[in-house]
């Protein structure tokens, strides 16, 4: 993509350095609500109106036009609207830890397509002048870009969406994004609430920690569903995830979820699409890590699709 940042190398140093709380008026009540360890907005240029992918899989570009929850600066979406947006369900797809990729846009497209959707790729990493947040610090965790998903919400009303029609959904930290969106807490309960109508998560982050049982360096640990969901939630995990183990979430999560689908043979990342030769990756073909494989899984991939259209309404 040809993304600009502006002063790059200053964004990301000021960028890993810079966090804090911040009291700011709720916009759907007059109370001040914390802004919980929120690492600010700082790159307000993002401009990709040429971009060659989003383009070529008919999306809207990625670029800097959604007011953060403080209103100091720019979070950068992509955003594809339907001719009737307010008639069609709307999708906010949330990435995971290594930012926006393929699967991210793939996944954008075929749910565009398939169930006539608006649809809105949330990125929180660029405008923090940063690229990943594999280690799920609280710069960027699932709490901080809970209000992510407020400031869209928020926005995607003034666009002509219906609430009523509207979820957010991701993978991997995207999907615990969602799980803590959606988590029946005050926050959320106030803010999130009257802007969504539920929320998937696909192979989701839903635990802190490493193998010896203690949180990650940088970490902060996150109570998902303590009280269950304030809406429906849509589970899907798969059987052969051993990078997000669902073995290991928060009982809750699974507990309280409103459906949980199980794939046999769901990897990690079981709708991941490469390039592989003059086209893409076949059915069954994988890529592996020092720590999981992720395999393409096409019977998996269109179940999860229509899972999808089920629970949001679709026909």
């Amino acid at each position: 993509m040809n993304i600009k940042f502006k002063n790059l190398v200053l964004v990301i140093a000021v960028a890993g350095v810079v966090t804090g709380c911040q009291t700011t008026k709720s916009g759907s009540a007059n109370s001040a609500i914390s802004y919980n360890g929120a690492s600010p907005v700082v790159v307000n240029d993002i401009d990709d109106k040429k971009g060659y992918l989003t383009k070529r899989l008919g999306l809207g570009p990625m670029s800097s036009q959604v007011p953060s929850y403080d209103g100091k600066g720019l979070l950068t979406v992509s955003w594809t609207p339907t001719k009737t947006p307010f008639e069609s369900p709307t999708y906010v797809i949330m990435h995971g830890g290594h930012g926006v990729g393929n699967v991210v846009w793939r996944t954008a497209m075929q749910l565009k397509i398939k169930h006539k959707a608006n649809v809105l790729v949330l990125d929180s990493f660029w405008s923090r002048g940063v690229s990943q947040n594999r280690e799920r610090n609280k710069e960027i965790d699932a709490i901080v870009r809970t209000f992510d998903a407020i400031a869209v919400g928020r926005w995607l009303k003034d666009q002509g969406t219906d609430p009523k029609k509207t979820y957010m959904m991701g993978g991997s930290q995207g999907g615990w994004t969602t799980l803590k969106a959606m988590t029946a807490e005050p926050v959320q309960i106030a803010e999130v609430k009257p802007l969504y109508a539920g929320g998937v998560a696909y192979y989701p982050v839903c635990d802190n920690y490493n193998t010896n049982g203690n949180l990650r360096y940088g970490q902060r640990f996150i109570t998902l569903a303590g009280k269950g969901y304030w809406g429906p939630v849509l589970l899907l995990t798969g059987d052969k995830d051993f990078a997000t183990r669902i073995e290991e979430c928060q009982q809750n999560v699974v507990k309280y979820a409103t459906k949980h689908v199980r794939y046999e043979r769901g990897t990690h990342g079981w709708n991941l699409r490469w390039r592989e030769g003059n086209g893409l990756n076949k059915d069954g073909t994988c890529k592996s890590n020092s720590k999981y494989t992720m395999c393409y899984d096409e019977k998996h991939t269109n179940d999860m699709h229509n899972e999808i259209g089920k629970f949001t309404g679709v026909k």
